[in-house]
């Protein structure tokens, strides 16, 4: 949508206020699960026009490329966007997958830990990271051995149906993998550490999550630091819904824990 036309984004956002949903009598805005879902993709909406109207396409480049040689290739949001997306997720992907397949004893038990991950593996990947070098100052500090196990213990809390040996097992490929590709970026001078590149992986980690209202770390950590933004990320309609509708659902669903 980013790299889209104005007119394709005018039109999805005409599609997704049509879902919004009011009260027949008072006009005000229920509070379900369909109008939480339609502003979390507004909000996602008004970031791809902030990636518009301030980054440049990259030129040149398929869009399942970067070229982590060539500073020009992630030196707007846009860029930064791909580059992690691309080197985190979808390079490493296919080595997970297939070791994945080496360490379980059938084809349909890998199949349903793929779809396992699918839920909420990449975007609690994500959201630890943010939270890791949010406390540091710098990313060689973060990748390391305690910053590797953070995230180890978040993603096998996060994979339920299998043995504990096996959800060790799994999550250990992921993190080795993409460890591998935090230590190329630094190789290649990405800037991991910084607001611009945190503002990068909180878009990456809202853009990833499938269901915003059953991970409230992605709102506290991904979501509610965009709609505070410097940079007015997000339109002051929709983040005025957004809070509200989400301190509703929290405060319904367990305000103890998700505060």
């Amino acid at each position: 949508m980013a790299t889209d036309t104005q007119e394709a984004r005018n039109d999805r956002r005409n599609q997704l206020e049509a879902k919004v949903e009011r009260n027949k009598r008072t006009g005000a805005l229920s509070s379900n699960a369909r109008n939480r879902q339609a502003f979390v993709d507004l909000a996602r909406l008004d970031i791809t026009d902030h990636l518009s109207t301030t980054s440049k396409p990259l030129v040149g480049l398929p869009p399942q490329q970067v070229d982590l040689s060539d500073p020009t290739t992630y030196a707007s949001d846009l860029g930064k966007l791909r580059t992690l997306a691309e080197t985190l997720m979808a390079e490493t992907w296919p080595e997970i997958s297939t070791g994945i397949d080496q360490s379980v004893d059938s084809e349909q038990a890998a199949r349903e830990i793929k779809k396992q991950l699918a839920d909420h593996t990449w975007c609690t990947l994500l959201v630890t990271l943010i939270r890791g070098l949010e406390q540091v100052n710098q990313a060689f500090k973060f990748v390391s051995d305690q910053g590797k196990r953070l995230v180890e213990e978040a993603l096998t809390a996060n994979l339920t149906g299998i043995s504990k040996t096996l959800a060790r097992v799994v999550v250990g490929i992921v993190v080795d993998k993409v460890w591998a590709a935090l230590y190329r970026l630094l190789d290649a001078h990405f800037p991991l550490v910084g607001e611009d590149s945190l503002r990068v992986l909180r878009i990456l980690t809202l853009f990833t999550c499938p269901s915003v209202e059953q991970h409230p770390e992605v709102y506290k950590h991904a979501a509610k630091p965009m709609m505070e933004d410097g940079l007015k990320l997000i339109s002051e309609e929709t983040k005025s819904q957004l809070a509200a509708l989400f301190t509703a659902w929290w405060q319904r669903r367990s305000p103890e824990k998700n505060g």
